[in-house]
Order: C-alpha cells, then structure tokens, then sequence
C-alpha cells in the first residue's frame, strides 16, 4: 500500500480543523500522514493542531509566521514522504473512501494525475458536481481538449479533487507562487500538466467544498 501525503494550510481554522482532520484521519485507506502548517494564525488553531499530532502518529504538525496559503503548501511539500501527494482546505472534508479511491484509480489506470467529482456544500445544501461526464484514463491532449470548453471551473483548477505523484512533483520543482494569491493552484496545476501524459477521471465524489461567501 503506497503512503499519501495530504497537505492542509490552516490559518484561523479553529471551527473546522477538527472535522477536517477528522475526515482525513478516518480515511479507509490508512497509510498516510496528515501534514497540517498553521499559518501564523491568531486564534486557536495552533493548540488544536498540537492536540491533534498528539493523538496520531500520522499527523505532522507545523507552525510558520503568516506567509500566505501558497507558503504553508510548498512547506508542507517540503516535507511531505508520500508517494502520492493530496491536497485539502479546512473549511472542507473528504467521504470516508476519497484516498483509497484516488489511489486505487491512480494505479489500475497507471496514471500521472486523477481527476475526481466533488460535492460543493451552500448553506447545508449539497450537489455533486463533475465536468467530464466519461470515466477512465484520458491522454493529455484528450484532457487539455475538455479543459479548454471550460478553463474557469473549478474542477480543473482546484488542488483537493486531485491525487499527484510526488516524485514528478520534486524532478521538476513544481510549487505554489507565492508572489501570488489568486488562481495559485490553476498554475500548480497547469505545470503540473507540462510533465504529464495520461489523466485518469474518477467518477466518484472525492471532496466536500464548503461555499463560503467571502
């Protein structure tokens, strides 16, 4: 069973982070570790994110000065050992199956990246939401084809609906901008996708997307 690393900034997540680490931790898939980076935040986020590595070998615990979303991610690659790296927000959490299924897509598809549907969550309301309608491995050239109908969706630029391999990641230096606060992950993504040469598409819900307005 190969490891996950899954990555989640936190800055002021003290309403969430447990649910959200809670949703990682009790995954089916147990081999992985938790790498959590408090971004310099002012609530209580830092005690509880202790609290949390206290409880589970698996956690990683991190506490940096406030340098933004993209700085806690790159450290957090920084120290990630997985094989295979995933990312989440902790306003959000993951179905119980989200790893064991990205992983599982990954390798039957013997694929560089896994793309899956997610459910998005306004006001207690969900909807399961998805952009590519067929399952299965895509080229890049088929991928970057569906992409450009709609290049603003989120399904395409977000990090958290995404399983990536950590060693494509490292022989190319792939990382956030952190001069930038806006579409970072888009252009995560799209190197990401310079070095790629088969997609797999999980028909399967990966995430839970919290709408937050503002």
């Amino acid at each position: 069973m190969e490891k996950v690393s899954v990555i989640v900034p936190v800055y002021n997540g003290e309403k969430s982070i447990e649910r959200c680490a809670g949703s990682i931790l009790n995954q089916d898939y147990p081999e992985l570790e938790l790498i959590l980076v408090d971004d310099g935040s002012r609530d209580r986020s830092w005690e509880i994110i202790q609290a949390i590595a206290a409880a589970d070998h698996r956690v990683k615990a991190i506490h940096q000065e406030n340098g933004g979303v993209s700085s806690a991610r790159n450290r957090a690659l920084a120290e990630a050992s997985g094989t295979y790296v995933q990312f989440a927000d902790v306003d959000d959490w993951l179905p119980m199956d989200a790893t064991k299924m990205l992983v599982r897509e990954m390798e039957a598809q013997s694929a560089e990246l896994v793309v899956g549907d997610f459910y998005r969550v306004v006001d207690g309301n969900v909807s399961e939401k998805g952009s590519i309608e067929m399952g299965g491995a895509l080229t890049l050239q088929q991928y970057a084809n569906a992409m450009m109908l709609s290049p603003a969706d989120l399904y395409y630029g977000v990090l958290w609906n995404k399983l990536y391999r950590r060693d494509i990641i490292e022989q190319y230096s792939i990382r956030m901008d952190e001069n930038i606060s806006y579409s970072e992950d888009m252009i995560f993504n799209l190197e990401y996708l310079l070095h790629v040469k088969s997609v797999a598409i999980l028909k399967a819900p990966v995430y839970y997307y919290q709408y937050t307005k503002g």
